[in-house]
């Protein structure tokens, strides 16, 4: 029986992504037969990247089966790495029976439903009835998170299943990290036990159990039901990353890579190739760096899923390996495409800057640096700032990069890798002297910028306070720590002096800036929480 309207399946803004135009127009067939009329088709992945990125769709039906570049799984992967798909997009995957097992137990990201074929127009409604159904249901949970309240959809989980008992398994999921990323660890922990005295077997409680020591600091306790997770499924991709999150908090950057190694081979995807590649050269494991960059551009050559940073990154590679003829030749063969963005122009001349100085072309080098300068201004970037250092210390522009690094820790002071990188141009360019000067003491000026406007603000002098710390983000715009710090002080003024529209702009604008740079940060969340209730307090008054 269905359980929703049916003018609420028909009026479905549907893509399918198939391969084969017989199975685009035999599902075509299918979802007409539900009174699905609005629907597009895509053959490739890149179509269905150009619809994704055009409209909002309610379904979504796709093959696992696509090219041989991308399949259906890693095209979801793009999908949710990049935001595209709204949280009310159903996507469901279609796979032949003989490879369902491989496909669900390896996948990082779940669809919402897998179906096998053959597909029917009964097997379809069933499916996307129990969707709606449970769409419907969390939708109260759903509209607090698209407030950004995480703390009144909490309440909601409570409330929903009180009302929808059968739902447990998802809202209990939905509160777990709701509460973690709120920092209410032992309600978390709570949870979690409630899940696995329903089934003891449940892995996802399992591993949030290890999500809250984790965030307790009990690394060891995490490490250990980790460890009993993967022994049971050592398929479980969250586990891995897990794994690699604890050892890098413990300071052992090998057994991180290691972690992320093993997550790879069981999804050789572009995504996980490129984070081994990226903990490989930070910890200096430069062929296994090499290797796993030629494995993303493989993945994603010819494709709209390729991301500029690979290239540069595996260029970079091969610049530290000597091999400045093979960096120069890869930097020639970047699309088109990758012209547009400052970004890259800037890190592409800046790497190839370094390159020269290798082959012993210096007016080639001084062009390029040069290049890379005017590319970089307006719109600097970490990654062009540190090749660019870099291409300075190799043409004996010490204080140039001096300076150079010193702006690219200023830019996010409290980014650990980006500190880690920085730390690595030093090293490679035979500058760890200048460490302390250069990287600890950028880490310092902008710890003291916050804490002098901490300070203003303690002495009643909060105006000086507020622009203290807008001056300072004029020149590190996307610094997590300011941001922080701007946005918190900007509340405290409102709530002691009332409502100023200016500073909700203000506020708004940094904490959407960290919800880009630190999603899910439950400061963050906490702050957006105090805007909200101190804004709707003084509409009350007024």
């Amino acid at each position: 029986m269905t359980l929703v309207p049916f003018s609420r399946i028909s009026s479905l803004r549907s893509l399918i992504i198939d391969d084969m135009p017989a199975m685009r127009q035999n599902i075509r067939m299918h979802l007409g037969q539900l009174g699905i009329t609005k629907v597009d088709q895509a053959g490739t992945p890149d179509e269905a990247i150009r619809f994704v990125e055009a409209s909002a769709y309610d379904l979504i039906v796709c093959d696992y089966n696509l090219n041989k570049e991308t399949n259906g799984q890693q095209l979801l992967e793009f999908f949710r790495t990049k935001n595209l798909l709204p949280p009310t997009t159903m996507f469901v995957m279609v796979t032949a029976e003989s490879g369902y097992n491989l496909v669900a137990s390896a996948a990082e990201f779940q669809p919402d439903a897998y179906m096998l074929k053959p597909l029917t127009a009964s097997k379809l409604a069933e499916r996307i009835d129990r969707l709606l159904e449970k769409q419907n249901i969390l939708l109260p949970i759903n509209d607090k998170l698209k407030r950004k309240d995480e703390a009144g959809a909490i309440v909601e989980c409570d409330n929903v299943l009180k009302s929808a008992p059968k739902w447990i398994v998802d809202i209990l999921k939905i509160k777990g990290n709701l509460l973690i990323e709120l920092r209410r660890i032992e309600e978390a922990r709570a949870v979690y036990g409630q899940a696995l005295e329903m089934r003891d077997d449940l892995v996802w409680a399992k591993i949030g159990m290890a999500r809250c020591d984790i965030a307790a600091g009990q690394f060891d306790a995490a490490k250990v039901l980790v460890q009993n997770v993967l022994a049971q499924n050592s398929q479980y991709i969250e586990a891995y990353d897990l794994l690699a999150q604890i050892e890098e908090a413990k300071g052992n950057q090998a057994e991180a890579l290691e972690a992320l190694s093993r997550s790879s081979a069981i999804i050789p995807s572009a995504r996980r190739s490129r984070m081994v590649g990226d903990a490989a050269y930070r910890v200096g494991d430069l062929e296994q760096a090499k290797e796993a960059f030629d494995k993303v551009l493989k993945h994603t050559k010819g494709s709209l899923t390729a991301q500029p940073g690979d290239l540069l990154t595996l260029a970079q590679v091969h610049v530290d390996t000597g091999d400045a003829a093979a960096a120069l030749q890869l930097l020639s063969t970047a699309p088109r495409r990758y012209a547009e963005s400052k970004m890259f122009n800037s890190a592409q001349s800046a790497v190839a800057a370094q390159a020269h100085v290798k082959l012993g072309n210096l007016d080639a080098a001084e062009k390029a640096f040069e290049a890379s300068k005017i590319a970089a201004e307006g719109a600097p970037s970490e990654m062009a700032t540190l090749a660019l250092a870099k291409a300075a210390f190799s043409m004996g522009r010490d204080e140039e990069g001096a300076q150079l690094i010193s702006e690219a820790v200023k830019s996010d002071h409290e980014n650990k890798t980006l500190l880690a990188l920085a730390r690595k141009v030093l090293a490679d360019c035979g500058k760890e002297e200048m460490t302390d000067t250069l990287v600890d003491g950028a880490v310092k000026q902008c710890m003291t910028i916050i804490a002098e406007a901490n300070a203003l603000m303690r002495s009643a002098k909060p105006d000086e306070s507020l622009v203290k710390l807008e001056e300072a983000l004029h020149s590190m715009p996307e610094n997590t720590g300011v941001l922080m710090a701007a946005a918190q002080l900007h509340l405290l003024w409102m709530s002691q002096r009332g409502i100023n529209q200016e500073y909700v702009k203000r506020v708004n604008r940094y904490l959407n800036t960290l919800d880009r740079l630190i999603p899910g940060n439950d400061r963050v969340s906490k702050m957006h929480k105090f805007l909200r209730d101190t804004v709707a307090k003084a509409a009350q008054k007024n």
